[in-house]
């Protein structure tokens, strides 16, 4: 089959080489801007087109009569995407006998929009599912072709579940693209009904900020769907960041009394340290600071008097200080 393909990171790179060896060509890549976290820039796909000998296109906006001037002199049967930035239209996607497949890391229709995977950990999911899907003019609401899970628990990390949509994204657009061509894959349609489905909203790195109010249980989620490759969940010691990388939820074995975010103890022996929640310890395993780099959390947190959190009243108090100080020495 003759294929185009769509979109960013090192998922669609490796789906384009895996489907070159299978034999199908690739006649067009088109690429837009890629977010901080990724590993494959826009240069690369540009030097993977020039390999290849196809046209190549960068721009968030894929709807350009140009663009769709280039997809139909293509002459492609199908475009496979990753992690398009924004909507693609019908016009765009009537170009192609197959349509635009595209690879959502959310089990449709329950997961529609963004950042599915992390959402799922976020939500207590049992399971992340990996869906190739047709595109429609609605988001992530087209035909679904195939579909692979991966079994959640209170472990997984996103880590965890990247690297299986990195094992998993190239192996199955091979196989669908062998599945269309021999006419053995075949499209069924989303549940239609509003309530079967989810619309995920974008996370923001100040989105992982640690809230002690909440369970031990949120914030351990909280934490394993912020880590690596994004910017961590945090909190801070008096004014100093503090990113936790690993962390997991426990039982106190007898009753607490304290202010959430206290340091209940601090265990050597491990290298962990337990800190007090609404509802349980959230076991600090793995963090990382200015001053101490990244390090078992017993490490950097040597003490019991410790309460995480920023202490806003005493940072405004200080301001006003530095303001009133800054007003003598430069009166107006």
């Amino acid at each position: 089959m003759k294929v185009a393909a769509f979109g960013r990171t090192q998922w669609l790179r490796d789906a384009i080489l895996a489907s070159q060896r299978r034999g199908h060509e690739i006649v067009l890549i088109g690429t837009c801007p890629a977010s901080p976290e990724y590993t494959i820039k826009e240069a690369d796909f540009e030097r993977l087109a020039y390999a290849i000998g196809c046209p190549f296109f960068c721009d968030t906006s894929i709807n350009r009569p140009e663009y769709i001037a280039t997809a139909q002199e293509s002459g492609a049967d199908i475009a496979i995407s990753v992690n398009w930035a924004t909507l693609v239209g019908r016009e765009m996607i009537e170009q192609f006998r197959f349509g635009v497949v595209n690879a959502h890391a959310g089990d449709l229709p329950r997961f529609r929009g963004n950042a599915p995977a992390n959402w799922a950990i976020l939500l207590g999911e049992k399971r992340a599912v990996l869906t190739l899907h047709q595109m429609d003019a609605e988001l992530d609401s087209g035909p679904i072709l195939l579909q692979r899970e991966f079994a959640l628990d209170d472990r997984t990390y996103i880590s965890d579940v990247y690297d299986f949509l990195a094992r998993s994204i190239p192996e199955m657009f091979a196989a669908l693209l062998d599945g269309l061509a021999a006419g053995t894959v075949v499209p069924h349609p989303q549940h239609a009904d509003p309530a079967a489905s989810l619309r995920c909203l974008a996370r923001l790195p100040h989105d992982g900020e640690l809230d002690w109010s909440l369970p031990a249980l949120k914030l351990a989620r909280l934490v394993r769907a912020s880590a690596e490759p994004f910017a961590g969940a945090y909190s801070f010691r008096d004014t100093e960041k503090v990113i936790v990388w690993r962390a997991h939820a426990e039982e106190p074995k007898h009753p607490y009394v304290g202010t959430p975010g206290q340091v209940a103890h601090v265990r050597r022996d491990t290298g962990e340290v337990a800190v007090l929640t609404k509802e349980g310890f959230l076991v600090l395993e793995t963090v990382e600071t200015a001053s101490a780099g990244r390090v078992p959390a017993a490490e950097a947190f040597k003490s019991a008097r410790i309460r995480f959190g920023l202490n806003v009243t005493q940072e405004i108090a200080c301001l006003k200080a530095r303001i009133a100080e800054l007003e003598r020495q430069f009166p107006r």
